[in-house]
Formats: C-alpha cells, sequence, structure tokens
C-alpha cells in the first residue's frame, strides 16, 4: 500500500466533478458533521471487480476483461469469500483505503429472513451490488488534506496513483450539461390510500402482531439529465453525514442520508438510530418550539426506546457478553428541513466475529422496519404495493482491512431508465395520527422535492 498526500487539493464539488465522471465511480459523501460525523469523504472509480445480483444469484465481473462468473448462494456469504482474497493490514489513520463500496437493497432482507413475496419488482434493481476498489482519494475535512491511497491489487501501486493523480487534477471533466428538466411527480399510494393504512398498521398493534411498522410511500417522475448535477445539488440542498453516488451502466443511487446503519472500526461497533421527526421553523422560535415539541413527545421517546432495545437485541448477537450499551438517548440533530431525535447503541464484537456477521445480525436496520422486526417486515410486504430497492437499505464501504461504515438509505433516490424516484416513511405506533403521519413523510421529502424542482425545467 502506497499513500501520498496531495498539495492544494481540488475542492469537493471538482472531486465530484472528476471521479463522478469516470467508468463505475462512487463518492461517499461527508457534506454535513454532526456530533464527530462527516470527518472524511471518498472517492473511486474503475474497479478492478463487480460484484452484483438479486436473489440469490449474483455475478462476479473482473473489469479488466470480458470474463464473469455466476454465483448462486446467500450475497454476504459470496461477498466475504470474495474479498477473503484481499485482506490487508490498515495502520494508517485514514479508516478506509480500500475495498467494496456499494450497497445492500431492503430487499436483500428476503436473503436473511423467509418474508411472503407480495410486493411488485417494477425496477429490477439488484439486491446486492459492490465494486472492489484498489484506489482512492480520502478527504479528511478536519485538517483539508486529501491523500492518494494504491493497494496495487489491480496494477503497480504507482501506475494507480498516476491515474488517480490524473483524474484529480483533470479539469476538462467538468458537468457544463444542459439544465436537466424532468415531469410531474407521481405518489405510488394515493393520500386516502396511505390514511388507510396507517389505521390498517394500528389494527395489526391493537391486536398485538406488531408494536411499530415503518410505512412508506414512493414518488416518481421522468428525469433527463446529469446525474452528478443533480447529486451536487442534493448534498448542496439536503448537507448530511452519510451522503453517497453510486454509479453503474444501467442505474444511479443517489443517498443524502443522515442515519448509520452500521460502524465497525477493529472491535468496536456501532448503530445510530433515528426515531422522531420535526420540520425546522422559519424562524429561530419556531425552530426552538419544534424542537421542544420533540423533545416532549411522549410518542416519539417511546418509538426511538422501541428500536434502541430492537438494536440492543441485534447488536447482541454479535457482541462479546455485557459490552451493549447506550449513548446519547434522545440527543437532538438539525438538518436542513427537519430536526430528528437519535440514539447511539455501541458494543464490542465478538472475537471469532467479523463485519459480515453484524450486516447479517442488523440488516435491515431497525428503524426503517419496526418492531418485532420479521413481523413488521411481514407487515410492510402486505401493504406497500412496490418493492423498496435501495431505501432503506444501506450504502457505504467494506474495507479489506475488515471495517466497515454504511448508512441507513433514507433521503434517497434512484436514477433508472428514464425515472427518478424518491421514498419516504415513518414509524407507526398506536398513538399515531393518520394525517400527522402522512404530513411526517412529506416533510422528509420536502428536500428532496424542493431541490430537483428548482434544478430542473419542469417539462
Amino acid at each position: 500500500m502506497k499513500i501520498v498526500a496531495v498539495q492544494n487539493p481540488p475542492n469537493v464539488d471538482a472531486l465530484i466533478e472528476r471521479f463522478g465522471s469516470r467508468e463505475l465511480p462512487f463518492v461517499l459523501d461527508s457534506s454535513r458533521s454532526n456530533d464527530g460525523l462527516g470527518q472524511w469523504s471518498f472517492f473511486g472509480a474503475n474497479p478492478f471487480l463487480v460484484f452484483s445480483g438479486k436473489d440469490g444469484e449474483y455475478v462476479e465481473r473482473p473489469t479488466l476483461n470480458a470474463q464473469r462468473r455466476t454465483l448462486n448462494g446467500d450475497g454476504l456469504q459470496l461477498l466475504r469469500a470474495l474479498m477473503a482474497g484481499y485482506v490487508l493490514e490498515n495502520e494508517s489513520g485514514i479508516p478506509f483505503v480500500g475495498g467494496a463500496v456499494g450497497f445492500l437493497a431492503y430487499d436483500y432482507g428476503r436473503q436473511i429472513e423467509a418474508l411472503p413475496e407480495q410486493t411488485v419488482d417494477d425496477r429490477g434493481l439488484p439486491d446486492m451490488h459492490f465494486g472492489f476498489y484498489d484506489g482512492i482519494a480520502a478527504l479528511n475535512h478536519q485538517t483539508g488534506e486529501l491523500s492518494l491511497i494504491a493497494l496495487g491489487i489491480r496494477a503497480d501501486e504507482d501506475l494507480v496513483l498516476a491515474e488517480l493523480q490524473a483524474i484529480i487534477t483533470d479539469a476538462s471533466m467538468s458537468t457544463n450539461s444542459p439544465p436537466p428538466q424532468h415531469g410531474g411527480w407521481e405518489w405510488n399510494i394515493e393520500r386516502g390510500a396511505y390514511l388507510q393504512a396507517v389505521e390498517r398498521v394500528r389494527s395489526y398493534i391493537a391486536s398485538g402482531d406488531v408494536y411499530q411498522v415503518n410505512l412508506s410511500q414512493r414518488a416518481k417522475c421522468r428525469y433527463e439529465g446529469c446525474p452528478i448535477q443533480l447529486y451536487q445539488a442534493l448534498r448542496a440542498g439536503n448537507p448530511a453525514p452519510y451522503s453517497a453516488l453510486i454509479r453503474s451502466d444501467a442505474f444511479t443511487v443517489l443517498s443524502t442520508s443522515p442515519e448509520q446503519f452500521l460502524r465497525k472500526q477493529g472491535r468496536l461497533i456501532e448503530t445510530r438510530p433515528i426515531k422522531g421527526t420535526r420540520p425546522r421553523g422559519a424562524s429561530e422560535e419556531e425552530n426552538a418550539r419544534n424542537a421542544e415539541a420533540l423533545r416532549r413527545s411522549e410518542k416519539d421517546r417511546a418509538e426511538l426506546l422501541m428500536i434502541v432495545d430492537l438494536e440492543r437485541n441485534d447488536l447482541g448477537r454479535v457482541a462479546e457478553f455485557g459490552s451493549v450499551h447506550v449513548e446519547h438517548l434522545y440527543r437532538q440533530e438539525h438538518y436542513a428541513r427537519v430536526i430528528h431525535q437519535t440514539a447511539q447503541v455501541k458494543a464490542t464484537l465478538a472475537e471469532g466475529k467479523d463485519v459480515f456477521d453484524c450486516i447479517h445480525a442488523l440488516f435491515p436496520g431497525g428503524s426503517i422496519t419496526g418492531a418485532p422486526k420479521v413481523r413488521a417486515m411481514e407487515v410492510i410486504e402486505e401493504i406497500e404495493s412496490t418493492r423498496r430497492g435501495v431505501y432503506t437499505g444501506s450504502v457505504g464501504y467494506i474495507g479489506f482491512d475488515g471495517n466497515a461504515e454504511l448508512n441507513i438509505a433514507i433521503r434517497s433516490l434512484h436514477l433508472k431508465d428514464g425515472y427518478l424516484d424518491y421514498q419516504v416513511g415513518g414509524g407507526i405506533v398506536w398513538d399515531s395520527e393518520p394525517e400527522s403521519e402522512y404530513q411526517e413523510t412529506l416533510d422528509k421529502g420536502r428536500a428532496i422535492r424542493e431541490t430537483v424542482d428548482a434544478l430542473c425545467q419542469t417539462s
């Protein structure tokens, strides 16, 4: 492994343009720092291998030749076996120096839990998609230092470093594209039907089936334009510590998520659920009132506590006995359009367990399913009409050094076959009021909707 510090590095927007315009790029972008989150951003392109597929059938595709291999089985187990060939030690102080970058769609949960198949798969997205990168750029937002990192897997380290240097200095890779255009937004469920769905969940709660279910709806429009322009507008309009851009030949995933699914650093593991949301106010006084209303809401506090207990149980499956603990319960985080209530659940990983065991134990995140998790997922499958795709799955990295950080893919969009969509939801409990729950989904999607509308010329 070789690491080179760059003198007078380009700014983040330039790095996004220059890497995002290359072959099969990624951006893992911390465009907002909350409570120590958001110190690093990572950029890469030209993976030496792509692993992608769904429903137990995956393709391993080396990018240096046309040979590909079909693999059948559990996606996480197959990914673990592939990554075992590239294990490395990382003592650089940089949390990610190379590895697999991509996503697990929410629907990968079908590989973990036996669920009925009632929702329509109308987008045909993979349930797991990762590129293997042996050359990346790492930006430390606290120091302003940009590091170029080469592992020497695909090619000699010096050659990879030269390629990275060429990318960051190539000012011709700009996105001077015509303004994007989009058609009218359409929801996949009418307002009245969503209100009825909330009542349906409440009936399950009344009968003792579940305590909480995360219910969502999806907005879609025709879209024509440059994905990089769209991503830059989204990160500016809704800065978040877990933003991401993943581009493949067939689709683009864009995320401006505030929520952490999993961080593993050595034997430290943690998750950071969000439950409880209020809109930002138009003035400081209104903002303070909304924050105080969230702080005093017994419903929102109960929702968060329920999910924290679920996450404690999930972490406990892979943690050293007695190490699971909760920090910063009911902490508030302020974003561009909303205020969120959060907590941190931390533990020490048990001996003999690895990052893939962690993902298997926690996925999908409890904050976006409900409790009990499996029954809540069954109710989601019954009530929601279409598969979620990457929404409420996880986007991020799994390093060759065994460390990882992935988000919960909320505030996230898919761009595929000329359509752009985003999905928003909320946790339904017995105290939920259907109108309030419906409005909460609109509040959560407001930053996305306003950003896209402002960027585009409506066709």
